[in-house]
């Protein structure tokens, strides 16, 4: 049987991240023929083609070189932070955290948590992203996030989900609406009015979803990936919208009003979690970071 190498499944992650043996070996180091060796042996020892060489065109990875890629990033990590372990056995946590969040609150998220791993964990290099839930998790898939905080309804099957808190769809609306006193929200109150949704995949997808299941057609004006850019026109009286939070705020970025009431019609419950690749546990940096979720987002 042929043994594979780490210093193999690094030369096919610089590959995988330039797109050619040429980058590769430039950045490696060595030279392209190092490079194409490595990779013809890494072959051999898996048993398939990971990646179709192409002169003057880069090089593009098969399915399985994207699939041994992705393994690669992970046993490669893995290994650079061996010297860290007997620290984490006493309780120090030190190394590389990737994290993702979902990009509606990442702005509540982010900030507080590379202060708390700065006091409570110094010796942990904090990385962080923010996107879409799908664009998050297939980051986890391919091992360049380690974790990532996002909503238990957007959670693909690739990934483990631990809840942090509870959220529920309400309905947001100016503080000067006509419906603003109301305890509750019906959909029947908003048919015919306008709607700003999100269209950040799936989030708005999934609230449209919801409130064509209870019956109603929302009127959907407008769409944006700002949450902000939401708030604001909710502010200004130009539409309605259906959110999870009021945070940061009863006020929109321009100082007008807002009101986040419940919705009359039964809504599912969401949560607001960590996910982490599924099938690998959770590891003690993770351990922690749902730790930090928990104490400074219990009541989301």
């Amino acid at each position: 049987m042929i043994e594979l190498t780490l210093k193999q499944l690094r030369y096919l992650v610089v590959v995988a991240e330039t797109g050619s043996l040429a980058a590769a070996a430039e950045q490696l180091f060595v030279s392209q023929t190092a490079v194409s060796l490595a990779l013809t042996q890494l072959e051999a020892a898996i048993g398939a083609p990971l990646a179709i060489r192409r002169k003057s065109k880069g090089s593009v990875l098969t399915p399985a070189g994207e699939t041994v890629a992705a393994r690669a990033r992970r046993i490669l990590r893995e290994t650079s932070e061996l010297g860290g372990v007997v620290g984490e056995l006493q309780g120090e946590l030190s190394g590389t955290l990737r994290v993702g969040c979902y990009r509606a609150y990442s702005s509540r998220i982010i900030p507080e948590m590379i202060q708390y791993f700065a006091q409570n964990h110094p010796n942990v290099d904090l990385a962080f992203d923010e996107g879409s839930s799908t664009e998050l998790q297939a980051k986890m898939v391919d091992g360049t996030l380690d974790a990532c905080f996002i909503l238990r309804g957007h959670v693909l099957s690739h990934s483990s989900f631990e809840p942090i808190a509870t959220v529920v769809p309400k309905v947001l609306l100016s503080a000067n609406h006509p419906l603003a006193s109301k305890r509750k929200v019906s959909f029947k109150d908003l048919a015919g009015l306008p709607a700003v949704l999100s269209d950040v995949k799936p989030a708005g997808t999934l609230v449209e979803a919801m409130i064509r299941s209870m019956g109603f057609e929302p009127d959907v004006r407008w769409r944006s990936s700002s949450t902000e850019t939401i708030r604001s026109m909710v502010g200004r009286g130009l539409a309605y919208s259906v959110l999870l939070s009021i945070w940061p705020g009863p006020l929109s970025q321009e100082g007008l009003p807002l009101v986040l009431k419940d919705i009359f019609e039964p809504v599912p419950e969401n949560a607001f979690g960590l996910a982490y690749p599924a099938g690998l546990g959770p590891t003690r940096k993770i351990d922690e970071l749902m730790a930090f979720g928990r104490e400074k987002f219990s009541i989301f």
